[in-house]
């Protein structure tokens, strides 16, 4: 699948989720059935969920490495509304340093 059609699909099952709510603390509201969804379409993923100073944050990790936040933008306005890249420090990665015991993964088959 290519990242465009993949984005096109996440973007679809938001609003189906949100309408046109924003994105704020609804994290996990997305990211938990999405990531099942888009095992459907064959795409091997986790469910990550971060401590933040600010709170818990929850995006996808793709196979690949890549992230996969469809929520990205309750951060930074300028960011896309499905963020598919590299994970961002100031988002993707949990407050204190290394996410091994701050950080949950959740394998979806």
């Amino acid at each position: 699948m290519t990242d465009d059609k993949l984005i096109e699909i996440c973007k679809e099952f938001r609003k189906g989720i949100l309408g046109n709510k924003n994105s704020d603390l609804m994290c996990f509201v997305v990211c938990s059935p999405l990531a099942s969804y888009l095992a459907f379409y064959g795409i091997e993923a986790s469910v990550e969920i971060i401590h933040r100073e600010e709170g818990n944050h929850v995006f996808i990790r793709l196979k690949d490495g890549r992230v996969l936040d469809p929520t990205a933008d309750q951060f930074d306005s300028r960011l896309p509304k499905i963020y598919l890249g590299e994970p961002i420090n100031e988002i993707h990665t949990a407050s204190g340093g290394g996410n091994d015991d701050r950080c949950l993964k959740i394998h979806v088959p």
